[in-house]
C-alpha cells in the first residue's frame, strides 16, 4: 500500500491581489485533516496488506505473516476426543488470529520460545497487543453435557480443567483425587457460596442455573490457593460456532537448519483494530511494517 503526499504551491508574492479575499485557516486545517484521514484509511489495512504472504529475514530466522483473521470465538479439537473454546475475556474486543510461518536458514539449531513476549502487534495509535498463551486461556468445551468433570490433583490443585465452558443447567462435579482433604471454594458474590471441603475420593456437585463467570478456588489446608473459572452461557450458543483444527505457534521448540514451523498465534484486541506493524522477538528480532 501506497500514498502520495500532496504539495502545496502559492503563487509568488508580487502576483498575489492586494486586498483581496484571502483563504480561511480554518479551511486549511480542515483540508489537512481530510488528507490526514485519507492517507490513514489507505494505511490502515493490515488484514490485505501486501506484507502478508512474504518472508522477512532477520540475523537467524525468516518470518512470514501469513494472513490476519478476526473471530468472536475459536473452537477446535485436541487429542482425546476433548474441544476447547477461546473466547474475548473483555466486551468490545475481539479474536486476532495471526498465522505465521518461522524458519531457520542460517544457524545450525535455533531456540525459539513463543511466549507472550514473542510477538507485539502495534496499532497506528501506538498501542501494544500481546499473544494469548493458549494453555492459560482456552476454556474445555463442555456444552451439551449435561454433567462436566472437575479433578482436584493430590496437592489440591484445580488440575483438570482449570477453565471450562458449560450451558446454564450443567452440574459440575469435583472429585479429590489426593490423599488428603481437600477444598473448593467461590468467590463470596458468586454461587455456591462459602467454602466446601471434600474428602479424599470424594466429591461435591453443584448446578449452574444462570449465565456467568464464576471464580473459585481448590486447596487443602496446607497449600497455597488454586485459582480456576467456570464459564456458564446460554443453550444454544455452541451451534453458532463452526470447529476448525488448528496448530499453535506456542511455548519453547528448536527448529534446526532449513526447518520451519507454520501455525497460529492469538490476540486479543479491541473491535476492528487495523495494525500498523508485528514485532517478532522469539530467537530474533524482525519487524513486519503492514
Amino acid at each position: 500500500m501506497t500514498s502520495q503526499q500532496l504539495k502545496q504551491s502559492q503563487p509568488p508574492s508580487s502576483n498575489r491581489p492586494q486586498g483581496g479575499r484571502r483563504f480561511p485557516i480554518a479551511r486549511w486545517r480542515f483540508l489537512w485533516l481530510a488528507l490526514g484521514i485519507v492517507i490513514l484509511a489507505a494505511a490502515a489495512c493490515s488484514d490485505t496488506s501486501s506484507a502478508l504472504g512474504r518472508f522477512h529475514q532477520g540475523r537467524t530466522l525468516h518470518v512470514n505473516v501469513v494472513s490476519i483473521d478476526r473471530v468472536q470465538e475459536l473452537r477446535y479439537p485436541s487429542e482425546g476426543d476433548r474441544h476447547w473454546s477461546l473466547t474475548p475475556s473483555l466486551k468490545g474486543t475481539e479474536l486476532v488470529l495471526v498465522r505465521m510461518k518461522v524458519q531457520n536458514h542460517t544457524a545450525v539449531s535455533a531456540i525459539v520460545n513463543v511466549d507472550r513476549a514473542a510477538a507485539e502487534m502495534r496499532d497506528f495509535a501506538n498501542n501494544s497487543y500481546f499473544p494469548l498463551q493458549i494453555s492459560d486461556s482456552a476454556y474445555e468445551d463442555l456444552r451439551g453435557e449435561e454433567e462436566a468433570q472437575a479433578r482436584i490433583g493430590f496437592l489440591g490443585q484445580c488440575s483438570d480443567p482449570k477453565l471450562m465452558m458449560v450451558e446454564v443447567g450443567t452440574t459440575v462435579r469435583w472429585t479429590n483425587e489426593g490423599a488428603v482433604e481437600a477444598y473448593v471454594e467461590f468467590d463470596a458474590a458468586e454461587a455456591p457460596t462459602g467454602r466446601v471441603t471434600i474428602a479424599p475420593n470424594g466429591s461435591t456437585a453443584h448446578t449452574f442455573d444462570q449465565a456467568g463467570v464464576f471464580n473459585y478456588d481448590c486447596g487443602t489446608a496446607d497449600s497455597l490457593p488454586d485459582a480456576s473459572q467456570v464459564l456458564v452461557v446460554e443453550k444454544g450458543s455452541k451451534s453458532k460456532t463452526s470447529e476448525r483444527p488448528i496448530l499453535f505457534l506456542d511455548g519453547p521448540f528448536e527448529l534446526p537448519k532449513d526447518f520451519g514451523v507454520d501455525g497460529w498465534m492469538v490476540f486479543e484486541v479491541p473491535e476492528g483494530t487495523q495494525f500498523r506493524d508485528l514485532r517478532w522477538r522469539a530467537g530474533d528480532s524482525i519487524t513486519v511494517r503492514f
